[in-house]
């Protein structure tokens, strides 16, 4: 089947400690990367990115139904997950790589 590669959703957590849905429901694949150095994250020190797939808001602990994702670290969307995946970081404007198909 073919797909298209598309953005993400949202590709930086705007208020850190605050989640953003990064992935709607029902995506047929995609990736996330935390990137690895700071300048290419947007902040001061490079952090950690945390992730959720289950439709709940990411939290900023990496346990539970949120996976810390570490500095060049990746996330691979479920495919026909029925729940958004959301995003979380530590400092205001983190970035993201990402596209969903």
């Amino acid at each position: 089947m073919p797909v298209t590669p598309v953005p993400t959703i949202v590709n930086e957590v705007l208020n850190g400690g605050t989640a953003v849905v990064v992935i709607g429901a029902n995506p047929q694949g995609g990736i996330l990367q935390n990137p690895v150095v700071a300048a290419d994250q947007g902040v001061v020190a490079a952090e950690p990115l945390y992730v959720d797939p289950t439709g709940a808001p990411a939290t900023l602990q990496g346990n539970g139904t949120t996976f810390r994702i570490e500095p060049g670290g990746t996330w691979s969307a479920i495919p026909g997950q029925t729940t958004t995946t959301s995003i979380n970081a530590q400092s205001s404007g983190h970035k993201i790589s990402g596209v969903q198909w």
